[in-house]
């Protein structure tokens, strides 16, 4: 095993280095240094229970039709030069229209879920005139991110779903919520993003309140290699509140602007285009990378 290897980032810097790899038609300085530290890498970390999409599949082609991938440093980058850049190339090059079919997909699946959101929203708002909604961040601790696989943060997840699912404590009176996960570098890796939303008839208590109390809770699923970022941040609130664009905290059914706001706020946990760059490049089979409540038909406020 190599040093301890940052999943999110390497998974991203693979992704660069192909599309640089597309762009430029003659060989770089430490091509095939970066291309072999690049496979190594890839080859401790990956998992046949994972997908990767995009030109991430490119990776898993090599990973099993290299002869010297499981041999040191010197046997793969020779193997590689033997191939040669132009061959190498054209190998991806050939391939990468189907590559990119991948990108097409998660781009529709972006829009289906901004059209699902809404009318979760709606759906909500019939149900209850005044709602409190708390926008939560939720990933690790940056020094602990090399340990952090994309499993992990679905297993963790999974148990805060359950608890928000069952109304446990601090979830007593949600009637809604959606959460969204994504992939950013080293600074904030595998990441989610959160929303949870109160019957405002019944549950005492601010956005930022319960935001906190949130982050408190996902520490305590993570041992303490968690972290969040509560959105009801003051000084972006009055930003947001001056240009009367704010979508969290007590939305009124009756207020028009607030409801858009409600419904904008919460396109963005559904990875609209303008996160485009932050989808996952790596998760495990079969899961999704975003989710919403159900809302029951008859609404049981006890």
């Amino acid at each position: 095993m190599r040093n301890l290897i940052n999943q999110a980032q390497l998974t991203l810097d693979i992704e660069n280095f192909l599309k640089c790899l597309k762009r430029r038609s003659r060989e770089w300085d430490e091509f095939y240094s970066q291309l072999t530290n690049l496979l190594l890498d890839f080859n401790d970390i990956y998992d046949p229970d994972d997908e990767y999409p995009g030109y991430l599949k490119f990776f898993v082609i090599l990973r099993y039709d290299l002869q010297s991938i499981d041999s040191d440093e010197v046997d793969l980058k020779d193997e590689l030069e033997m191939i040669g850049y132009r061959e190498i190339r054209k190998w991806f090059l050939d391939l990468s229209e189907d590559f990119e079919k991948d990108y097409k997909i998660i781009e529709k699946q972006k829009d289906e879920n901004k059209i699902e959101v809404q009318k979760y929203c709606r759906s909500i708002l019939n149900k209850c005139s005044r709602i409190l909604v708390a926008r939560v961040d939720l990933g690790y601790l940056q020094e602990y991110s090399s340990r952090i696989r994309v499993e992990d943060i679905y297993k963790d997840l999974d148990i805060l779903l359950n608890r928000i699912q069952n109304k446990d404590g601090i979830f007593k009176h949600v009637i809604g919520f959606a959460w969204g996960i994504e992939q950013g570098g080293k600074s904030k890796g595998f990441h989610c993003h959160l929303a949870i939303i109160y019957d405002n008839a019944y549950r005492a208590g601010s956005a930022e309140y319960w935001g906190n109390e949130i982050i408190e809770l996902w520490k305590d699923i993570t041992r303490d290699f968690g972290q969040g970022y509560n959105c009801w941040n003051h000084k972006r609130v009055a930003e947001l509140r001056s240009k009367d664009e704010l979508g969290i905290g007590v939305i009124h059914r009756r207020d028009s602007t607030q409801v858009a706001n409600f419904i904008r706020a919460m396109e963005y946990i559904a990875d609209h285009h303008k996160r485009t760059l932050q989808y996952l490049r790596v998760k495990p089979r079969g899961r999704r990378v975003f989710g919403k409540g159900q809302l029951r038909a008859q609404y049981d406020r006890r």
